[in-house]
């Protein structure tokens, strides 16, 4: 996955964790948290790099 791709899902978990903080879902809030610390640790989740695959391959296609 590209550096870029992952500083944007860095952006949408931290908001995403800001918006279950201000309407108490305190499960969704800890989840984003987790995702945060994961990824900056170097997990990659299957359903991210899956979904970034499929945009290389149609990008790959389209080139051709």
């Amino acid at each position: 996955m590209h550096e870029l791709d992952l500083e944007v899902i860095n952006v949408l978990l931290f908001q995403q964790m800001i918006d279950a903080v201000e309407e108490e879902r305190w499960d969704e809030a800890a989840m984003s948290l987790y995702k945060l610390y994961a990824i900056e640790e170097g997990e990659r989740f299957a359903d991210l790099h899956a979904e970034c695959s499929a945009e290389v391959d149609a990008e790959a296609v389209i080139a051709a």
